[in-house]
């Protein structure tokens, strides 16, 4: 069991991260534009913090990807070390700002999603499943069938995290919705 959310890890994480840097990417200035409504970073340094949030997605995304490209333990596990502890500061990050600053955006991948407990426990998951991949990696020896469902396992991980948040900030009126 171990194995298999290890190696879901080392699949939903870069993914997550680099769908995240791609979204910010799209839309540079939601970041910056998010962190001054937080309201936690000084204005001075809300510029070079989301240039260095952005920076380290990449470099944890990256690096555990490659590392799982070509087969590099030591990549895979540092980069997935990095990403660790970058979401489980972001869930921490993300836990105060949705308990002390109300529903503003988190700035997520350039997103204008709201800032709530669904973020932070997105990022804490996400961190967890950082960690299992450092400390364990993908299992070892597995069968073409073992990794198909370990790869198929890491995209619905990183497909479920990435949309909770936003479904559950949808509202239903019974019949359609008018939230985008």
């Amino acid at each position: 069991m171990t194995g298999l959310l290890a190696g879901a890890g080392v699949v939903a994480v870069p993914l997550t991260l680099l769908v995240a840097v791609a979204g910010q990417a799209v839309r540079p200035g939601a970041l910056a534009a998010a962190l001054l409504t937080h309201r936690v970073v000084p204005a001075p340094l809300i510029a070079p913090v989301a240039a260095l949030a952005v920076l380290a997605e990449a470099a944890a995304g990256g690096g555990a990807l490659a590392g799982l490209v070509t087969g590099n333990a030591a990549l895979l596990r540092s980069g997935m070390a990095l990403a660790a502890v970058l979401l489980a500061g972001y869930a921490l990050y993300g836990a105060h700002v949705a308990r002390t600053r109300g529903r503003v955006p988190c700035g997520c991948a350039g997103s204008s999603t709201p800032m709530t407990g669904w973020v932070a426990g997105r990022a804490a998951a996400l961190a967890a499943l950082a960690a299992a991949g450092a400390l364990w990696g993908p299992a070892a020896g597995m069968s073409e069938a073992g990794r198909a469902v370990t790869v198929l396992a890491g995209v619905a991980f990183a497909v479920l995290l990435w949309a909770l948040p936003q479904a559950l900030t949808v509202p239903f009126d019974g019949e359609r919705s008018t939230a985008r």
